[in-house]
């Protein structure tokens, strides 16, 4: 009995090994997910450059207006500024490899969930709420923000190059 369930489990992860490695065209699909993973590595400190160099010009200009209005300039304009570098990006591939930026793209919303669940259970329980606060004002939001206008952005450039 054990030896019948090993054997359905062993099968059961060769399957999914066979369909993450090895699919039935021949081409490997691991190269595409590295490759993505690595390039929203670079799209993070592309965003992560675009927020440090504009926030002090943004808040500097914005600053006898309203807390709300300034948060969003804060968060939006960046957001645009760095995806215009990544989604220009999308331009460089051809072919199969055409789905690598709207991965990247997926992988950033990935990463910056993984790190907003870690940061509520790393937090400090006696000030939960102003470290938790803090982090996503700082981190969270603006991540988050970067990595919602890419994907839009990145899926309608894919869908338009996919459909010429």
């Amino acid at each position: 009995m054990a030896q019948k369930e090993r054997g359905r489990l062993s099968g059961k992860i060769d399957g999914i090994f066979r369909s993450l490695f090895f699919p039935e065209g021949g081409q490997s699909n691991s190269a595409v997910l590295l490759y993505s993973f690595c390039l929203s590595l670079l799209f993070i400190a592309v965003f992560v450059a675009s927020y440090m160099l504009l926030i002090d010009l943004l808040e500097a200009m914005f600053q006898n207006s309203s807390v709300a209005v300034r948060n969003i300039v804060e968060y939006i304009i960046p957001a645009i500024v760095g995806c215009i570098p990544c989604l220009a990006l999308s331009f460089a591939f051809r072919g199969p490899k055409m789905s690598i930026v709207p991965l990247a793209f997926i992988w950033i919303c990935v990463i910056t969930l993984l790190m907003c669940v870690t940061m509520a259970f790393a937090a400090d329980k006696s000030n939960w709420k102003t470290e938790y606060g803090l982090f996503l004002k700082l981190i969270g939001l603006p991540m988050f923000i970067s990595a919602i206008l890419g994907t839009i952005g990145s899926q309608i450039i894919y869908r338009i190059r996919r459909k010429a």
